[in-house]
């Protein structure tokens, strides 16, 4: 997808789109971003020195901080120099993602990333799972599952670390993150079984827990 971002062609109106494209893939893959909250997002929302993202009463009304990676920071501040060569605005205010319309500067539309987001995973052949077709929030989701498989790589405790993902992603209560986890704790379930008929040896220590958020971030 993110190779395929990079041959859009821009525009004078979209003169980003490119750019814009490939970050909107990267953010909501990394972070677990909605689609609404990657779209509000301001240039006053981005702590670059820090690492973070803010984002700002989105559902339910809450406001979060969002460590991001090194590998993302990169694409971050990659994008912030290609921004300010087309000559977009730099007030904090300023949308994020943006494009032009009747000569002045506008946030990217919600349906306008939704459309090019969509022809992403078209291009990029992205399998379906079972009959539902690929969509933009199964970037979001396989944030969350992403999380879940690397702890349970390392035997960590799913249940513990629940709270600190569903925070970082937003949700009102972990029952709405344990949902996104609920097949890959099924599929680990049966690995285990399978890994216990053939060693007899001693159940290992659980290892210790991530000591903030920022143990779900993922990396592109």
């Amino acid at each position: 997808m993110l190779t395929l971002a990079g041959s859009f062609e821009p525009s004078p109106n979209s003169p980003l789109r490119p750019a814009t494209m490939r970050l909107a893939v990267v953010l909501p893959y990394t972070t677990g971003l909605r689609l609404g909250e990657l779209q509000r997002l301001t240039l006053g929302d981005v702590e670059d020195a820090a690492g973070v993202l803010c984002v700002r009463e989105s559902k339910f009304h809450k406001s979060r901080l969002l460590p991001l990676s090194d590998s993302v920071r990169a694409e971050l501040a990659d994008y912030l120099i290609k921004r300010a060569g087309v000559g977009f605005g730099t007030r904090l205010t300023a949308p994020l993602l943006c494009n032009r319309a009747r000569g002045r500067m506008r946030p990217y539309s919600i349906s306008g990333l939704q459309h090019g987001l969509n022809s992403l995973l078209r291009g990029a052949a992205v399998p379906a799972s079972g009959r539902r077709p690929p969509r933009v929030h199964d970037l979001r989701h396989s944030f969350a599952v992403q999380a879940g498989a690397r702890w349970y790589r390392q035997d960590v405790d799913v249940q513990v670390q629940l709270p600190k993902l569903s925070m970082y992603m937003g949700h009102v209560s972990i029952e709405s993150t344990a949902y996104y986890l609920r097949d890959r704790r099924d599929r680990h379930s049966g690995q285990r079984k399978v890994r216990a008929t053939r060693s007899c040896s001693a159940a290992r220590p659980t290892t210790s827990s991530p000591s903030s958020a920022s143990g779900v971030t993922t990396r592109t």
